[in-house]
């Protein structure tokens, strides 16, 4: 997916305000997924967390949660297989989900001390490391 059809799927979702027929099509016809993949990614919920002045993103994905940094990258194994290794693709279904409830404004919003993003940071690296089935 090239920067302009990302650019497209930010104009159409904040023209729409509400995930619609016309979204889910273009998400199908962009995402060499399906757009109930992004959906269900959305379900399992997006968070917004606050360390001090910084913000960091997560998706729940089926197994443990995802760092997100918002149209650049993702910490899940779909992100580094398919991205960056295959180049199959530009983003993965975090990274989109993240996109639709940021503009949307639906996602949940957290306050981590360092030590609490520390072990959150931690555990995404054991994750990403020893990947659960």
């Amino acid at each position: 997916m090239s920067k302009d059809l990302l650019l497209n799927l930010i104009s159409l979702v904040k023209e729409k305000s509400k995930i619609d027929d016309e979204i889910l099509n273009y998400l199908n016809s962009i995402f060499s997924e399906n757009a109930d993949r992004i959906l269900e990614t959305i379900r399992r919920g997006i968070t917004k967390y606050h360390i001090d002045d910084r913000i960091i993103w997560t998706a729940m994905g089926e197994n443990s949660e995802h760092i997100i940094y918002p149209k650049m990258y993702c910490s899940c194994q779909d992100f580094y297989l398919n991205v960056v290794i295959d180049r199959k693709r530009d983003f993965c279904k975090h990274i989109l989900a993240q996109i639709i409830c940021d503009i949307l404004n639906n996602y949940n919003e957290e306050r981590l001390s360092h030590d609490e993003f520390r072990i959150m940071l931690n555990d995404e690296i054991n994750n990403f490391i020893n990947p659960k089935s």
